[in-house]
């Protein structure tokens, strides 16, 4: 028993669990690090997509308006009468959507 209670035997098991430790908490440093970047580029990608989003709703509330102003000229057409002109513009973000 007393072989088993040498003080260099019991400091290589100290420092061979510190080294296991050690390793351990790196690797979990790396992982940690590599899903906050993650995360970081998923935020960003969501903020890109909701603006996106706004853009689109935008574009297709004024596309309807001028369906309505073109519905109401047909319908109350006058000769000679041009129709009307639209007034709405692709938004940049969306322009390689469409």
């Amino acid at each position: 028993m007393q072989t088993w209670l040498n003080p260099d035997l019991v400091q290589a098991i100290g420092l061979a669990i510190a080294t296991v430790i050690g390793a351990v908490t790196a690797w979990q440093a790396r992982e940690v690090s590599k899903l906050r970047e993650r995360v970081v580029a998923l935020e960003d990608q969501a903020a890109s997509d909701q603006r996106r989003f706004r853009d689109a709703i935008r574009l297709i509330r004024a596309l309807q308006r001028h369906i309505d102003e073109l519905l109401a000229f047909f319908t109350f057409h006058v000769p000679g009468q041009e129709p009307p002109a639209a007034n709405y513009k692709i938004p940049a973000t969306l322009e390689e959507e469409i």
